[in-house]
């Protein structure tokens, strides 16, 4: 069964995050690129709580739908293929392995123009939350 309160909770969590990273990201690859560390440490925090909050969704939808694949957040976010969209399915991968880089190796600084680019991007956000909400339905 699913929990549809949480799952609702965690997708205003997402409209949250999404909106501050839309208020806060410069314009241009370039401006970001000159931005202070403050700003960008934000940006990319918030560019993690996005995935973190996606995953958090898709577990919950995994489990309410008791869908039968266990594994890593790869085969979590491949076991609902069939339920989100195709592009849906591959921003989620693509912000989380930008997460995963942004935790693990966070004094490189070649991931500026990717997270610029799914900072400055969010319309794919949005569609998670109208696809989840579809499957609420």
């Amino acid at each position: 069964m699913l929990d549809k309160e949480r799952i609702k909770e965690k997708l205003s969590d997402l409209k949250i995050y999404s909106k501050r990273l839309s208020s806060i990201v410069p314009s241009d690859s370039d401006s970001y690129k000159n931005t202070d560390i403050i700003l960008k440490s934000a940006i990319e925090r918030n560019l993690q709580l996005v995935s973190d909050v996606e995953l958090d969704i898709l577990a919950l939808l995994y489990k309410g739908l008791e869908l039968k694949l266990s594994g890593d957040d790869l085969s979590l976010i491949e076991s609902l293929s069939g339920k989100l969209s195709k592009k849906s399915i591959n921003k989620i991968k693509e912000r989380r392995t930008l997460r995963n880089l942004l935790i693990h190796a966070y004094a490189n600084s070649s991931y500026e123009e990717e997270s610029f680019k799914q900072a400055y991007n969010t319309a794919d956000v949005t569609e998670f939350i109208k696809e989840v909400g579809q499957l609420l339905a």
